[in-house]
């Protein structure tokens, strides 16, 4: 097996090589447009979040509401009679 072909040998040689520090160079100027465009789109996730809540709160009681307020029929007869009928008295 070739050295180049065994994982735990690639993994040593790139621990033990330094890492190259290629981190961006923060920026000191602030580009006002795309900052007022994040914090607009914050704020609309934000809303849509409130408003869905919102409504999802307002379901929930309407549904309470129609359950709790709904006329409960009594059961009808069951089709099958649960006592025999009587035999008729005869004389």
């Amino acid at each position: 097996m070739k050295d180049e072909d065994d994982l735990w040998i690639r993994l040593v040689k790139a621990a033990q090589t330094p890492a190259a520090d290629d981190h961006a160079k923060p920026t000191s100027r602030i580009n006002i447009k795309s900052l007022r465009e994040s914090v607009q789109s914050l704020l609309l996730a934000f809303t849509w979040r409130k408003w869905s809540f919102y409504a999802a709160i307002l379901a929930v009681i309407i549904f309470l509401v129609f359950f709790i307020r709904r006329d409960d029929s009594p059961a009808p007869e069951p089709i099958i009679p649960t006592e025999p009928p009587a035999a008729p008295d005869t004389p």
